[in-house]
């Protein structure tokens, strides 16, 4: 049985990399357009009176074929909705997509809280969600009274008079986003497109939803720094505040010019724009600005963080007052340019994109020193050239592995060359800090994931780590993050490997046991609910606890399984393997329940065979078996795994055990002895029966030659 486990786990860890069914809802692309799908409404059997679909989650009533599709965020689809507990107001619920994690800090932090310029976030509930057949995240949000603002832009005249946008969008944002920034966190959602008038007269803007998604997954590239952009969509990563001001200087550049800013551009057009002008001479190269927008823009738009502005330099804007001029490109220009794959580069950040496009391509100048030389001649940074050539020369002790160190070298370059932006490694591009969503992105959307293993086993993250200047308390936390899930992936048993990376570093990830996937558990409450109700389908080969249900439990219980999963270390050790996953699932249930698991406690008990073999005495034995059924009637785990883990009644059996071993030794030997030493007993007795006979003889003889001496005497 303990081999069928260890296949079981195997075919997990491959099922990962499958397409799964849950991508029909969403289909994980991001969704750049705010043009609402009107074709998109769901559709069920059951009706209510006067034709209405609809189910009731939580203190809400969602009703499935009233789209709202003005108040879509991003690639969550929008739906209208009934507080039951409240009758004033009115609220629309937003469905995520289930195969894209929600954002735990964000959800935590706003649901209840009334914050000036974002929409309120009333509450979150997992349910099932009949047009996806499955559970998921659904989010409920307070109307905003105005509508969309974004609805307006495109229009000759404004959607908000330029004069007012200070009050109308600057206050109310800056107010959302120092909120966020004082818990250390960011929205990664602030674009033009949404935000939604919070009253009817449109005299204050609030912004939608950031918590449905991956942090800046829905953002057009546009909207994301010179660093970040270059990055997948999933792999943004978490960001900063400042990462989120340069998003409202874009905002302020759509609000002005009334389209997102060089839409008739493709995405590689823009990115290659913004890395050889900067981010705001693209856009006024492209775009007309509003005079009175030219200043905030080009503050927020600065491509350095150390330059760009913060609150200080926006609220003396809205104040009227001047602001010491910022430099619009900070990115030094080459005297001439640097040639990959048919093109010229002059800047080192875009010469790193280039190489990360053309990966193959980018071996030769390296190998061959041209961008060594490019550096030192070129734009005069010795300092990357030198780090470039110590890179070259690691590379000549690579030994057997080739190919494998060309790799490697061709990522390290990258990061020499844009040190602040992602680790890229041949198709993978993300932020340090968005590990685990791109990771949780290529597993649930058919990749698997096997380019996140490969960067981290080949520890180029640790590279980029070292690239980073000065001190700062976020990259030192990464770093020890980094360090732990490196530790993980080289694991190969129960409960690390890639599903450990996972659970770690998406706090808000799904637990994605193919047993369980589809019940959409996050906290480990709700994971033996689960496995209660996938027990009643549950083959009886199968055990309840595979890689990912392990490594769930290892990251979310409080308690440290680490004894448990080193057991799970052998499957052949059926009795060890068979006690650890028992003694899991009781510790589950003995924490956060629930207290009764019929069909768990069934299927855990007809896997307990090997567990009762530890006890040696078949009476006990007996007596154990005789119990189990009566245990597992009660849906208690705690008592199954007490029944087996009795530690009296194990050294007792044990006691017990070793002194029938004693007295069977002895008694086997006492046997042993009488049936092998026969002959010689034989043997003996003959010698000593001529002996007796013997001297028996010579005794008589004496006494009848001393009568006769006597008789003769006498």
């Amino acid at each position: 049985m303990a081999e069928q486990a260890e296949d079981q786990e195997q075919d997990v860890s491959k099922n990962a990399a499958q397409s799964p069914v849950m991508d029909a809802p969403g289909g994980g692309a991001p969704v750049v357009s705010e043009e609402p799908d009107e074709g998109d409404a769901a559709s069920v059997e059951d009706e209510l009176p006067g034709g209405n679909r609809s189910v009731e989650i939580g203190n809400f009533r969602v009703f499935m074929n009233l789209r709202l599709p003005e108040f879509d965020m991003g690639h969550c689809k929008a739906y209208s909705a009934d507080n039951l507990r409240r009758d004033e107001g009115s609220a629309f619920a937003i469905v995520t997509d289930p195969a894209l994690p929600t954002r735990y800090d964000l959800l935590k932090f706003l649901t209840g809280m009334h914050l000036a310029g974002q929409i309120d976030l009333l509450d979150s509930e997992i349910a099932l969600w009949p047009p996806f057949g499955r559970k998921t995240m659904v989010l409920f949000y307070e109307k905003p009274k105005g509508g969309r603002v974004a609805a307006k832009v495109g229009k000759k005249k404004l959607p908000i008079d330029e004069h007012d946008i200070s009050s109308v969008v600057v206050e109310p944002l800056m107010s959302v986003l120092q909120a966020l920034g004082e818990k250390g966190l960011a929205h990664r959602n602030v674009r033009a497109g949404n935000l939604f008038f919070a009253d009817p007269l449109g005299e204050k803007v609030v912004l939608g939803d950031c918590a449905g998604g991956p942090p800046g997954y829905n953002q057009p590239l546009v909207y994301e720094t010179a660093a970040r952009m270059s990055a997948d969509p999933a792999g943004r990563g978490m960001g900063t505040l400042s990462d989120d001001l340069y998003a409202l200087g874009m905002t302020l550049a759509e609000l002005g010019i009334g389209h997102v800013p060089l839409n008739k551009l493709s995405d590689q057009e823009a990115m290659d724009l913004k890395l050889s002008k900067g981010s705001f001479q693209a856009i006024a190269s492209q775009e007309k600005l509003p005079l009175v927008l030219i200043e905030p823009v080009r503050g927020l738009l600065c491509d350095d963080p150390e330059e760009r502005w913060g609150f200080n330099e926006l609220n003396a804007w809205i104040d009227g007052r001047r602001n010491k001029p910022v430099q619009t490109n900070t990115e030094k220009r080459a005297a001439r340019s640097q040639n990959l794959a048919g093109r010229d580069y002059y800047t080192v950040r875009a010469l790193a994109q280039g190489m990360a496009a053309n990966w193959v391509t980018s071996l030769a100048p390296l190998r061959d020193s041209t961008i060594e030389i490019w550096l030192r001649r070129g734009l005069g940074d010795n300092e990357r050239a030198k780090a470039l050539s110590d890179a070259m020369r690691q590379l000549q002790w690579a030994g057997a592995d080739k190919r494998s160190a060309e790799d490697v070298l061709i990522a390290r370059a990258i990061i020499i060359m844009d040190p602040t932006g992602p680790v890229r490694f041949k198709g993978f591009s993300s932020m340090v800090d968005g590990f685990g969503y791109m990771l949780s992105y290529d597993v649930q959307h058919g990749r698997g994931p096997q380019r996140f293993a490969d960067v981290v086993v080949r520890d180029v993250p640790s590279f980029w780590f070292g690239r980073q200047e000065g001190f700062s308390p976020e990259v030192q936390k990464l770093q020890q993050l980094y360090k732990n899930l490196r530790y993980y992936i080289q694991q190969q048993s129960a409960g690390y490997g890639y599903e450990r990376c996972l659970y770690t570093s998406v706090r808000n990830q799904h637990c994605l046991s193919p047993m369980i996937e589809q019940e959409y558990v996050v906290e480990i409450s709700q994971l033996l609910p689960a496995l209660e109700k996938a027990a009643e389908e549950a083959s009886e080969d199968t055990w309840p606890v595979d890689r990912h249900i392990a490594a769930f439990i290892a990251t979310r219980l409080e308690d440290d399984v680490e004894g448990q999963l080193m057991a799970m270390q052998n499957p052949s050790d059926e009795v060890e393997y068979s006690r650890a996953i028992i003694s899991m699932l009781a510790i589950v249930q003995w924490r956060h329940g629930p207290e009764n698991l019929q069909n768990l406690s069934h299927w855990v008990a007809r896997l307990m065979e090997p567990a009762i073999k530890v006890f040696h005495s078949k009476a006990r034995r007996e007596r154990v078996e005789n119990e189990i059924p009566k245990l597992a009637k009660r849906g208690n785990l705690v008592e199954l795994y007490n029944l087996i883990n009795d530690e009296q009644e194990r050294r007792k059996d044990q006691s017990e055990f070793v002194e029938a071993v004693a007295e069977y030794s002895e008694a086997e030997s006492e046997v042993f002895d009488l049936e092998s030493s026969g002959p010689a007993r034989l043997e003996l007795a003959e010698k000593v029966g001529q002996q007796a006979a013997a001297f028996a003889s010579t005794m008589i003889a004496l006494l009848t030659v001393s009568a006769l001496f006597l008789m003769h005497i006498f």
